[in-house]
Order: structure tokens, then sequence, then C-alpha cells
């Protein structure tokens, strides 16, 4: 990923007209693309599955094991046939929405006289959609251990929403009752969001904001030892020193 300041027409006729570039070009905000923290090109940027991003500090690919770790996590339903039956079912596992899913596996596996082939693909749904809660449960037990609480808790309360009604929204809620009950973790929460709030005054594509930036990350780790957060922002600090 790359980014520029020049006028969009002089992109497009540089890069696509004359150097031929088949890669997507995009024009966006500036602020859209400050989370990614590019100081390099190319930088190598990964999304994780929990819509995360994920980055090695010295912009190089993240390794395989990395990668690999993170493509366990993901996990796509069953391709079912372009027949317009299906359709609906593609739309509500699009939009993520579990329980309604759900009902509609149900109610069509129950409707009388229902064909061979649909009941297949609905069955496969089915398992596909208990073995996604599975798996959605076992991810809350891991986020509920930490590190990072601040991160933990925007991913859960995702899930919750995402599984409302159903078993992986309850486990989903209790941890993040117990994130709210447990004085240790308030106060990472409480760095973890003013780790947030400090990033979003800085501008890291410009070279002077990236160097206030970095001085601010440094004074914020001193005045929050001893939490994830405080090593989060040494750990950028550095990097946007380039070290």
């Amino acid at each position: 990923m790359g980014v520029s300041r020049e006028a969009e027409g002089a992109i497009e006729d540089v890069f696509v007209n004359k150097l031929g570039a088949k890669y997507p070009l995009v024009k966006v905000d500036e602020k859209s693309v400050a989370p990614y923290g590019i100081s390099f090109f190319p930088s190598v940027y990964v999304i994780d599955p929990d819509g995360n991003v994920f980055s090695v500090p010295d912009d190089r690919m993240p390794s395989e094991a990395t990668i690999e770790s993170l493509l366990a996590r993901v996990s796509s339903s069953p391709k079912m046939p372009a027949d317009k039956l299906y359709d609906p079912l593609r739309a509500l596992w699009k939009k993520a929405e579990f329980l309604k899913v759900r009902d509609f596996l149900d109610k069509s596996l129950a409707a009388p006289g229902l064909a061979d082939p649909a009941k297949a693909v609905y069955d496969e749904q089915r398992a596909h959609l208990d073995k996604k809660a599975e798996a959605a449960e076992k991810r809350i037990a891991a986020l509920g251990a930490g590190p990072d609480f601040a991160a933990s808790q925007e991913q859960l309360e995702r899930i919750e929403k995402q599984w409302r009604g159903m078993a992986p929204a309850t486990a989903a809620q209790k941890e993040l009752q117990r994130f709210g009950a447990d004085p240790a973790i308030k106060k990472e929460l409480s760095a973890g969001k003013a780790l947030q709030k400090l990033r979003s005054q800085f501008d890291p594509s410009r070279v002077a904001q990236r160097k206030k930036l970095a001085e601010a990350l440094m004074a914020f780790a001193k005045k929050n030892p001893d939490t994830e957060a405080a090593k989060q922002a040494e750990a950028e600090a550095a990097r946007l020193n380039g070290k």
C-alpha cells in the first residue's frame, strides 16, 4: 500500500496510462489510512478476521506462522448453488446475522416437501453455523485472557452483536461484565481507550506529526506504566523513530 498527495489526474496519468498499473488505485481521505502508520513504500498490511489492522513493526511480510494462525480463524460458509432459491440465505450470511441464519435454516429444513438437493445444502449450512458458533466461543475465551483488553472489548462487543440471541452472545456478554467488574482490567481498558484517543490526534503520514506522535507515545507510556497500552505505545514510538 502506498500513499500519494499528488493530484488525482497526475497519479492516473503516471501509474495507469504510462506505467500500466494493474493493481487497484483507491482515492481515500488521509485519516482513513492513518491507522496503518505507513512509513515505507511498499508496505504490507494484513486485516485480521476481526477487522483489525495487523502489521509487523518494520513493514515486512508477516511470518508464515503468523499468517497461518490468522487464516485458522477464517471461516467462510460452504459454497451454495447459483440457484436464486439460496439468495436470501446468502444475504443473511453477508450481513453476519447469525440468529436469522439459524432461524432461516431451521424453518427451511422443517418445511414439508423439501427437495433432497436443497436439504443437503441446508444441512451443510446448518453444520457450518454450529461449527462457527463453537469457534466463536473459543475465540471469546481467548479474548477474555487478554492482555490487550481494550481490543478484546471491541471484539467481544462485535461478537455479542453478531450472535445476539445465541450462545456466543451470552458468553461474550459475561466476559464484558467481568471486564467491568475487575479493577485491573478496568485500568487496562482506560489506558487502551486513552491510547486510541491519543493516536487519533496525529497524522503519522506527515513527518512532523510522526515525530510529535512518537514523543507523545513515550510520554503516554511513562504515564501508564505496567499496562499493555504502554507496551504498545513504546513499540509504536520505536517504529515511528525508525528503530
